[in-house]
């Protein structure tokens, strides 16, 4: 047959079978893997050579697919592994942390050598066929790093060559390695495909003997095999001497390593270039890169090159036979594995009895032996990774060594328990708690005397040891002196006996690790033992393994200096281990060292005292941490008050409830029978209609309709009374499991289900939060699009509600009905209500019952793209629906785009800054603030860490309300923002007490005016446009307006130009003036750009002083665009003002006066020249007539 149209039409014979070509088909480039020389080759070798698969079959079995660059039964590979590089090319490899600047070196390196190769075309004079300057130098360079943010593991490749470089893909054969990351040997091979002879450049200020002991067995043995040359660096000593900034001594440490990278290489050498071409074409290009931040940036990042070039040393190989400090950890003091200790909160809970064995797929054990099994590039394809679902909480076991240069180090006797570290810590690494003093004593004995017999007898010794340390602390807090607990303990030890030495030692050993604080935690142990003699307890705070180093609790604990950023030396890291190990055996945070919050009803709490939540260890550890956020990130503070509070407000009522239900089903089965019996006696159609109540709704016999559901139940059969009392109390008995003792995650508290789910908008807060291996929600937790998770939760809540409905509230309901003694029954109407059940038929306490949802998203996912998503949930008002906007002003997982949340003055890396646009030319949008009006009545707040107090107590108002709550929280991004890790509570503060980002909370139950329900107290000077300060080291009073904020934050630097010649002073507006003579209306006209109007704005042509580093006062000049934004959010901070029914007088003087030079009673030179004061005549006299 020929078919119309085919070749075969015009004459083409047909094809015999035989000559068919067999078509082989295959996959690569799963999972972003490499597509590599040696998978071309092995296709190659299984269609032509037998090459098998990793199953076994070959071509030959008739198997025609075939997977490359993945650990796969279907996989094939060619045993050759060839580099395909040119001849005389010199392959690199840098390996470093995120943040550390060596991304950014290695883009440097690519482009110096780029301009190599442009003088020397130049000098050769030689055309290639086109008939330009022929290429000298080739280079091909590119990073690879995971999802993760600042601080994880990152590598970057780079070529040389005299040729075309056509290989992409990792570089499997190198001969340079640059090593930044001074702990690479502890989480990676940076030796691997190094050629014979290469040169590892790698970071240490130790000598070569100290250096070779870091280096594992393992790669001493190759770098012998291989005549590796071993060079070391000590590349952050250089940079610290370069700047005394912390953030930059990360940064600027890979420069000191391009140096090293052309001393150590051929390069300059085979390319005939000078010391002074190199250092010439260096510094264009740190010019290009750095100039616009000034030349004292690129002199910097020049002496540290060249520092690199100098200091970078060869070492002599040692003896492979040398002592192995390859770990770079101490030992700690662990516990003895006895049955008298025991980890109460870390992973070593075993699956309750009863409950049923997880499904694979959310079983911590499966995970690991997939994702943290050390397979590292080479993870095989599964099921499971193609699932896109991991197991929660992994995070927890996770450890954040690698990323930290230093450490804090809490300083007990400094301690005032004040709780501002602990409330600001990113990562739950600084879990805490209050003991008594007996249970600190006791547990050391317990679980670290190795002997019984000594053990029992020094534990007899407790009480007397108890109550001389007890004595001793008061007389050491009477004399004012900073006697350490061990020190007293130890004092209290002596002249005891009866036990060997081995165990005082032992005992006194782990006392000396245990971080104790008593002097000034005047709420924990002076107060309460003044009030009752013996009752004061100590406060512990431990850093833990998960900590990032960021700093942000030094920060937060300021002049109370009870934190102190340390280098993590090995002792300091073994101390640190064996202090959490130490924890770990201790009970919870009892109710008598919470002081006025109430962990049994955390409402209830004075607001002063809700930080008092996190030294409960259940609250602290709802967010596990150990994921892959920046150090510091400000959001993850926010997401941690969020799981934390609402661990505090859902676990009692979820205990009471278990306990409550657990009575009740007993009740039911004691006399269930009995009264159901009495009641078909008396009035058979009424228990009629109760069975089929509890079948329809309990049993799961009801349909769609009243015939369905009576054909249903007639195939059921009769129900007796035995069966329906045991539907109920069975019910009743596993709701009551469920809230009480089920273990939700392996190995965690068997302390019941999850309090909580979480729907997240895709952002950085869904990257680090879901990216294997590490993620830090113990707890139902789901992103899909980047708009949809509003969506997504509102579902999840009207899910839980259902849930909620028939297996608590109803039963519940029934029961009660049943047990009643009154003689109460269900009625037709009851029945409609349970089978058509809704939460408009809960109570307010079975609503708080309800299990909550979270919604998380950015100001991009929320603000912009998902807005309609997130105004059709606030106007919907579901009671247990909640949503949280980490408000970082920008699309940060993105690259710094501008969002409708961003400020006018843009900001970020992509945003222009130049003749033609300075910024947004739009005001900024504040999300909450759309929804106080036109969207119901949900409770709404824009709050932050700023104020940890205020944002705990809006968390926990808006989870008791019975409602929508929305929170929008300003978040610091350090790398998007420009500002150090330790920032993000100096930076929310900032942003607050600017207006930048007002504070504000609208509570819908304080009344139904505006006046009533919003409070905006929180700021300081709320009824003024502006919140005046001191210069600290002058006494100097200032305004503090969003320009003094913008110049805290590198992303605004373009806004601001630092004045050093008082003359030019004189030619500026001081911002105060400018600021009087114009308002948002005037902007909206245009009038700013018109020379002959009040409100003309000079480009730059306004100054204000603002704090410099050291505190002391700079002037700067201001962009028009900077003073725009103050004049938008003065006008945003004066709307706020009115609708909380605060009066403005300055906002009315402002008015008064620019009326009168709009009318021209006041002239503008008037205005120019006396503004402030006329406004404050005006001031004044309001004040008078308002008297």
């Amino acid at each position: 047959m020929v078919i119309e149209g085919h070749p075969l039409e015009e004459g083409f014979p047909a094809i015999a079978p035989a000559d068919v070509p067999r078509i082989f088909n295959g996959i690569y480039g799963l999972g972003s893997r490499d597509f590599r020389p040696e998978h071309i080759l092995g296709a190659y070798e299984y269609a032509t050579s037998g090459r098998a698969r990793t199953d076994g079959r070959i071509a030959e079995d008739g198997a025609s697919f075939f997977v490359l660059g993945v650990p796969h039964p279907y996989e094939v590979k060619s045993d050759e592994t060839p580099s395909l590089l040119p001849e005389g090319a010199i392959a690199v490899r840098f390996h470093s942390i995120g943040g550390w600047g060596a991304i950014t070196t290695g883009k440097n390196l690519g482009a110096i050598i780029g301009d190599f190769n442009d003088f020397l075309s130049a000098r050769h004079t030689e055309l290639d066929e086109f008939g330009r300057l022929k290429e000298v130098i080739h280079v091909s360079a590119n990073p690879k790093y995971g999802s993760e943010k600042k601080g994880a593991p990152t590598s970057y490749f780079l070529v040389v060559a005299p040729e075309r470089i056509r290989v992409n893909c990792d570089l499997r054969h190198v001969d340079v390695v640059l090593c930044c990351d001074p702990k690479a040997f502890t989480h990676c091979n940076p030796l691997d495909g190094m050629s014979e002879g290469g040169a590892l450049i790698w970071e240490s200020d130790e000598t070569a003997e100290e250096a070779w002991e870091r280096l594992p067995l393992w790669a001493r043995t190759e770098i012998l095999n291989k005549k590796i040359r071993v060079f070391t660096l000590p590349g952050f000593d250089v940079a610290r001497k370069a700047t005394n900034r912390a953030d930059l001594q990360l940064r600027m440490q890979g420069n000191a390593f391009l140096g090293a990278f052309f001393k150590v290489s051929p390069l300059l050498q085979d390319f005939e270039i000078s010391n002074e071409q190199f250092e010439e074409v260096v510094r264009n290009q740190y010019q290009k890169k750095f100039g616009k931040l000034g030349s004292a940036v690129v002199d910097s990042n020049m002496e540290v090159m060249t520092q690199g070039f100098g200091r970078v040393t060869e070492i002599k190989v040692g003896k492979i036979t040398a002592a192995d400090r390859s770990t770079l950890r101490g030992l700690p003091m662990l516990p003895l594995n006895i049955d008298t200790g025991g980890c109460g909160t870390c992973r070593s809970t075993p699956l309750p009895e009863g409950q049923a064995e997880r499904t694979p797929v959310t079983q911590v054990g499966v995970f690991d032996a997939e994702f943290r099994s050390d397979y590292g590039y080479d993870q095989p394809a599964s099921p499971l990774a193609a699932m896109g679902v991991m197991a929660a909480g992994t995070g927890d076991t996770a450890s954040k060594y690698v990323a930290r240069r230093e450490t804090p180090l809490f300083i007990p006797e400094n301690c005032t328990q004040c709780m501002e570290c602990i409330a600001v810590c990113p990562d739950t690494a600084l879990p805490n708690c209050s003991q008594d003093i007996e249970t600190v004593l006791r547990t050391a004995v317990n679980n670290y005397v190795e002997s019984a017999d000594d053990r029992a007898k020094l534990i007899a010794h407790v009480p007397e040891i108890e109550k001389r340390t007890r004595s001793l602390m008061k007389d050491a807090i009477g004399g004012k002196t900073d006697a350490p607990f061990p020190e007293l303990v130890r004092e209290a030890t002596s002249g005891l006996n009866g036990f060997s030495d081995a165990a005082r030692a032992q005992f006194l050993d782990i006392i000396e690790q245990a971080p104790v604080a008593y002097n000034k935690v005047n709420a924990i142990f002076k107060g309460p033992e003044k009030k009752n003699p013996g009752s004061g307890g100590v406060f512990s705070i431990f850093v833990s393994d998960l900590c990032k180093g960021c700093a942000a609790c030094v920060t937060a604990c300021g002049d109370h200096d009870a934190l102190r950023m340390v280098a993590e030396t090995e002792s300091v890291n073994a101390d640190h281990e064996t202090g959490t190990a130490f924890l770990d055996l201790l009970p919870d945070t009892e109710q008598k060292f919470l002081g006025f919050y109430n962990d049994e009803h955390p409402v209830d709490s004075k607001t002063a005292t809700l930080r008092n939540h996190l030294m409960v260890r259940r609250n602290y550890d709802a967010l596990v941490s150990g994921d892959g956020a920046c150090a510091g990130c400000g959001e993850k503070s926010v997401l941690r008050a969020i799981a934390s509070l609402t661990e505090a407000y859902m676990r009692p009522l979820y205990h009471a409830k278990a306990d409550r239900f657990s009575e009740k089903a007993g009740e039911l089965r004691g006399g269930g029978v009995e009264s159901l019996a009495a009641l078909a006696a008396l009035h058979p159609e009424q228990h009629a209609l109760f069975a089929r109540t509890v079948a329809h709704v309990i049993m799961g016999l009801g349909g769609d309709s009243d015939k369905d559901t009576a054909v249903r139940l007639e195939a059921r059969g009769p129900i007796s009374d035995e069966e329906i009392v045991d539907a109920l109390a069975t019910v009743l008995e596993q709701e009551s499991f469920n809230h009480k003792g089920l273990q939700p995650i392996d190995g965690r508290l068997d302390n019941g289900q999850c309090v909580m789910a979480m729907a997240a908008h895709t952002g950085c807060n869904t990257v680090y939060g879901s990216t294997p291996p590490n993620n830090p929600h113990p707890y139902p937790w789901m992103n899909s699009l980047f708009q949809d998770g509003a969506t997504i939760g509102w579902l999840f809540g009207e899910s839980f509600m259902v849930d909620h409905a028939r297996r608590s509230v109803i039963p519940e309901r029934l029961a009660d009905t049943l047990m009643d003694q009154t003689g109460a029954s269900v009625t037709e109407q009851d029945y409609y209500d349970y089978t058509h059940f809704s939460d408009n038929l809960m109570t307010d306490d079975e609503i708080k019952e309800l299990p909550k949802v979270w919604i998380v998203g950015g100001d991009g996912g929320m603000g912009d793209i998902g807005y309609q998503n997130v105004s059709k949930m606030v106007l919907q008002n579901r009671p247990n629906v909640k949503a949280v906007m980490l408000d970082t002003q920008v699309y940060s997982n993105t690259g710094g785009q501008n969002s409708d949340s961003t400020p006018m003055l843009g900001g970020s890396d992509m945003n222009s800054f130049g003749a033609a646009t300075q910024g947004k030319a739009v005001e900024k949008k504040t999300v909450a603030e759309t929804f106080l009006a036109g969207h119901g009545s949900p409770f709404v707040s824009q709050i932050s860490i700023a104020n940890a107090p205020k944002f705990f107590r809006a968390i926990l108002d808006s989870l008791e309300y019975r409602g929508t709550g929305f929170l929008q929280c300003f978040t610091t991004c350090q790398p998007e923002h420009g500002v150090a890790d330790d920032m993000a509570l100096d930076q929310a503060q900032r942003v607050r007490d600017s207006r930048g980002a007002p504070e504000f909370v609208f509570n819908p139950t304080l009344g139904e005016t505006y006046e009533e329900a919003l409070d905006i107290k929180g700021n300081p000077h709320p009824d003024k446009d502006w919140y005046t300060t001191k210069f600290k080291s002058t006494g100097e009073k200032y305004r503090y307006t969003v320009a003094h904020w913008c110049a805290t934050e590198a992303r605004f630097r373009n806004h601001l130009k630092r004045i050093k010649d008082e003359s030019e002073v004189e030619r500026l507006i001081p911002l105060e003036n400018m600021l009087l003579r114009i308002t948002q209306q005037d902007v909206v006209h245009r009038r700013q750009l018109d020379p002959e109007h009040r409100a003309f704005v000079p480009d730059f042509g306004v100054f204000a002083k603002v704090p410099g580093p050291d505190g002391k006062p700079q002037v700067v000049a201001l962009s028009r665009q900077l003073v725009l934004f103050c004049v938008e959010r003065r006008k945003a901070w004066r709307l706020l003002q009115s609708k909380a029914g605060i009066v403005n007088k300055e906002y009315v003087a402002q008015r008064t006066l620019l009326a009168d030079v709009d009318a021209g009673k006041v002239t503008t030179e008037e205005l120019f020249a006396r503004g402030p004061e006329m406004a404050e005549e005006i001031l004044t006299g309001a004040v008078k007539v308002a008297v």
